[in-house]
């Protein structure tokens, strides 16, 4: 119970609902075949045939050590899946250099907002948020 908040809480923080949705239906499935499946033969020397995982075994049974082990799987795990995503959602180069030349006007552009009294850069940043605001309503 306690490994299961564990796992739950770490899961929330590092990954977003869908995914965690798509972790518990694979997790059940998984529990589904292990429960039609025999259990593992034992080889010669008494261990079984298959390895135990973390998850096979009650938290109370398990150690110190195997706890912080399930921890840093799960956030192994995490990390993987938010370094996929970033790769699958990283710019392409066509408009990684678009980006980069907006930034590049920008900087050179700046300096004539810095120039005007502070009275007209407030009507002039409160016309642009005016401006952006309708345009953001109107995409819902």
């Amino acid at each position: 119970m306690i490994k299961k908040f564990v796992s739950d809480a770490l899961l929330s923080v590092f990954m977003d609902k869908k995914a965690r949705q798509k972790l518990q239906a694979a997790r059940d499935l998984k529990g589904k075949t292990k429960a039609a499946a025999p259990p593992p033969a034992a080889s010669k020397t008494g261990q079984p045939a298959a390895q135990k995982t973390f998850a096979d075994e009650p938290i109370e049974v398990m150690g110190q050590d195997e706890i912080a082990a399930l921890i840093r799987e799960s956030l192994d795990a995490a990390e993987h899946e938010i370094t996929e995503k970033k790769q699958k959602h990283a710019a392409n180069p066509g408009r990684q250099a678009l980006i980069n030349q907006a930034l590049a006007i920008h900087q050179s552009k700046k300096h004539i907002v810095d120039e005007l009294p502070k009275e007209q850069r407030e009507k002039l940043l409160f016309m642009a948020q005016q401006a952006l605001g309708a345009q953001l309503k109107g995409k819902k």
